[in-house]
C-alpha cells in the first residue's frame, strides 16, 4: 500500500508518525499532504501536460 517514495516522504517529515500512531485516520491527510508536495495532484499533471504542449508547439 504504501510505495518507496511514500517511505522516503514519511522519513524526511517525522511528524507524521506520531499523528498516524495517535490519528490512523488522518492517513488520507498524509496521502493529501504528500500529492501537494510531490506535485502529484490533477491539477499539477494538467500544467506538465500544457507545457509538454507548449514545448512540442515551439518544436514545430
Amino acid at each position: 500500500m504504501i510505495n518507496e517514495e511514500m517511505r522516503q516522504y514519511l522519513r524526511l517529515h517525522p511528524k507524521w508518525y506520531l499523528i498516524l500512531s495517535r490519528y490512523p485516520q488522518e492517513f488520507p491527510t498524509l496521502l493529501q499532504q504528500y500529492k501537494v508536495e510531490n506535485k502529484l495532484t490533477l491539477a499539477d499533471r494538467i500544467e506538465k501536460v500544457g507545457t509538454v504542449l507548449q514545448m512540442l508547439e515551439m518544436l514545430l
